[in-house]
């Protein structure tokens, strides 16, 4: 069987990718008080909609005890409300607030930033193509049977 070679795995290449992103982000929100994992749950709960607290950590892949204390921050700050699963009760959505829908404008600023240093020198068009097999390859491996 052959040796795996994590430099020739895509999966290798988007956890450096994702770390330097956190990176530049991180180093752009100094002296905010915007922490990169709020950022991270913000984005979720604004491209997702509503998720419970568990789905957000899942996404996050963050623990349980960890995302009930981020959560609990987030409520306290006012950028997010629990609402009862109008299917479930027993389940709370995370709705995002209109403090936090303000501070996602901030927010924007930096991430902006970030992506334009990111891109310089690739085409649009290649970006582009990237985010669409990236969705395909997380499409594959959400849907598989194994």
């Amino acid at each position: 069987m052959p040796f795996f070679n994590p430099a020739d795995s895509i999966g290798f290449h988007c956890s450096l990718t994702f770390k330097a992103f956190r990176q530049a982000l991180e180093k752009r929100l100094q002296g905010t008080g915007i922490s990169p994992v709020h950022v991270l749950a913000l984005a979720h709960l604004m491209a997702l909609g509503p998720l419970s607290q568990n789905e957000l950590g899942d996404k996050l892949f963050i623990t349980a005890a960890s995302t009930a204390r981020l959560v609990d921050r987030m409520e306290r700050d006012g950028w997010v409300e629990r609402q009862p699963d109008p299917r479930d009760r027993r389940i709370n959505r995370l709705i995002i607030t209109e403090k936090a829908h303000s501070m996602w404008a901030e927010i924007s600023f930096y991430a902006r930033d970030v992506l334009e240093q990111a891109s310089r020198g690739i085409k649009s068009t290649e970006i582009a193509q990237a985010i669409g097999v990236l969705t395909r390859v997380r499409h594959n491996l959400e849907n598989s049977g194994s």
